[in-house]
């Protein structure tokens, strides 16, 4: 086992670790750094708060995203709050088997929500790249996919015409017609040709964008950041779909091959008050 599988490896136990303290309500199992950061949807709490005393059971399943080069992992699941499923992004940075800082971005019930997809295999996703690219390139090509979304111009962004965006387990690009509802026939276009059309109009900006956690040897692509709806931008076809200002924090996953993406995943929080940062 080489280095990189090693570190791996090294933060599975660690995110491991805080599931376990996640699940029993206990952050005190946990090994924090004397100046340990915790961050719930943003908002800077103390560990033990949130939903530390409101998850109650995490659900087989999920996926878990590391970046051994910079010490951080992101774990995305299923857990009962309070009677309630609830999906989840857990992002941590470590220096050995030292939790230095956590974020938690918590998906609730809402028009987009599946969780069964986030629980679901996905070994296509995971798997080890072919031709790797650097990290550099990775990042750039994800850049000019948000940069696409705000200028509406699909063109900018090299995607597969099959790509899949998931959006909070929802197919939300490529899907089969039939399937659509009627007023969301969009959800059928590409990618590129969603943004293009103008159907995420809307969004005025994609900021705050952070890149955690970057798998150079998978072509994974880790990003949070923030969208902002001021309410009164109409998507294709006059509608208008987000009526009041407001602001979300996502995290979203690339899978990138030959500098082109490939698929799409991607959490979101409720609607926070417009402007609201992303708390680091």
């Amino acid at each position: 086992m080489n280095h990189i599988d090693v570190e791996r490896m090294r933060l599975k136990g660690v995110l491991d670790e805080w599931l376990t303290a996640l699940d029993a309500g206990e952050p005190r199992r946990l090994r924090l750094a004397p100046d340990f950061r915790y961050t719930e949807d943003g908002q800077e709490i103390a560990i033990g708060t949130g939903t530390w005393r409101t998850f109650r059971a995490r659900e087989p399943g999920g996926h878990w995203f590391a970046d051994p080069e910079h010490g951080a992992i992101e774990f995305w699941g299923v857990f009962d709050e309070m009677g309630h499923r609830a999906m989840a992004a857990i992002r941590l940075r470590t220096s050995g088997r030292t939790i230095l800082e956590a974020e938690t971005i918590v998906t609730r019930q809402g028009a987009f929500f599946e969780p069964d997809a986030v629980l679901a295999e996905a070994p296509g996703f995971h798997a080890v790249a072919p031709s790797p690219l650097s990290r550099a390139s990775l990042i750039a090509a994800v850049h000019l996919y948000f940069d696409a979304i705000e200028r509406s111009d699909g063109t900018m962004v090299s995607v597969r015409d099959d790509c899949r965006r998931l959006v909070n387990g929802v197919v939300d690009s490529s899907d089969d017609p039939s399937r659509v509802e009627r007023g969301e026939e969009h959800r059928a276009l590409t990618v590129s040709q969603q943004i293009t059309d103008g159907h995420y109009a809307y969004i005025e900006a994609l900021r705050d964008r952070r890149f955690p956690i970057v798998d150079v040897a998978r072509g994974l692509v880790v990003c949070h950041l923030v969208f902002d709806h001021p309410g009164d931008l109409p998507r294709a076809g006059g509608d208008l779909i987000i009526r009041s200002p407001g602001s979300m924090i996502f995290t979203e996953v690339f899978k990138l091959a030959d500098g082109r993406i490939d698929e799409i995943w991607a959490l979101g929080s409720g609607t926070l008050p417009y402007g609201s940062r992303g708390g680091w």
